[in-house]
């Protein structure tokens, strides 16, 4: 299986890059490395690559005492060179799938994470190349969301102190009073009683044990008393679904066991889209083509 995530060792080197770049490949002359439908990518595509990766790590690891030798073998040992090119690879078909199926970005939320990084006066054309920068990544993190799946639970509740608040309230609810009305009044949990005790899809390893075995094995829509070491819940289930896609990067990228989930079920969707993408002959990598051939970007010197 290619492995698809940054190394350890790369993202020390690259100083935590982003996985999509938005840079726009230049036109060389250099030899084809591989193609994507129309879209052409040269030997000098990824040695530009390489080069943004790893070259400012490279030159930091010089400064900081590391020898030549030294940073060749973490490169070699790490297989660093195919990690980025088979990462280009990845983002290109994840951009290309995008577009085959209609996804683009929040203008609203660009147009933020564009202002929040720049000056108000800064140069257009940075301007213009950190969005193309940042609207690739959001592409590329939706489609990893969407097709990154789990078990997951959505639950509301309402926390007290002691037990016999606990009955009182679950007394009140049989008799017909408001989930959301009782959790904003009487919960203890001030994050969630402010949206009636929802909170949102969960998956297995987001809640302490107690709570997940209630929330993923009791009765849909039927409020029981659950103890933690929290306090005593009050809990409804409203929805539950078997390997439920991601809503969102974010939603992905803070669950406790987002790396499993990644593993064991985008790892195999992108397996079997590149696989696809090969066998039609969509995408298609130049015989020969090595790419730990490719020099490693040592500084060059003066």
């Amino acid at each position: 299986m290619r492995r698809l995530i940054w190394l350890f060792a790369l993202l020390l080197l690259a100083g935590c890059q982003s996985v999509a770049n938005g840079r726009q490949w230049e036109d060389t002359g250099s030899p084809v490395a591989f193609r994507l439908g129309t879209q052409v990518y040269t030997v000098a595509d990824v040695n530009t690559e390489i080069k943004r990766a790893i070259g400012d790590g490279v030159a930091n690891a010089l400064a900081a005492g590391q020898t030549r030798e030294q940073i060749e073998q973490i490169v070699v040992e790490n297989d660093l060179r195919r990690q980025i090119f088979e990462q280009m690879i990845q983002n290109e078909l994840l951009l290309n799938y995008a577009r085959q199926h209609g996804m683009g970005v929040d203008p609203a939320a660009l147009d933020e994470a564009v202002f929040s990084r720049l000056p108000a006066d800064a140069d257009p054309v940075e301007a213009s190349e950190l969005r193309s920068t940042l609207a690739r990544e959001q592409i590329v993190f939706e489609v990893i969301a969407r097709n990154t799946r789990a078990d997951m639970a959505r639950a509301r509740h309402i926390l007290v102190s002691d037990e016999a608040t606990a009955q009182a309230i679950l007394a009140e609810l049989q008799a017909g009073a408001d989930f959301a009305t009782l959790a904003a009044t009487r919960s203890r949990d001030n994050g969630s009683a402010a949206n009636g005790g929802d909170l949102g899809w969960a998956t297995r390893g987001d809640f302490v044990p107690q709570f997940e075995e209630a929330i993923f094995t009791m009765p849909l829509n039927t409020p029981q008393i659950v103890q933690t070491d929290f306090g005593f819940h009050v809990v409804e289930v409203l929805e539950r679904e078997l390997q439920r896609p991601f809503d969102s990067f974010e939603q992905l990228r803070t669950r406790q066991n987002a790396g499993q989930f990644y593993q064991e079920t985008f790892v195999p969707w992108y397996e079997a889209l590149r696989r696809q993408a090969e066998q039609s002959g969509e995408l298609q990598i130049a015989a020969g083509f090595d790419p730990n051939a490719l020099p490693i970007p040592f500084p060059e010197t003066p």
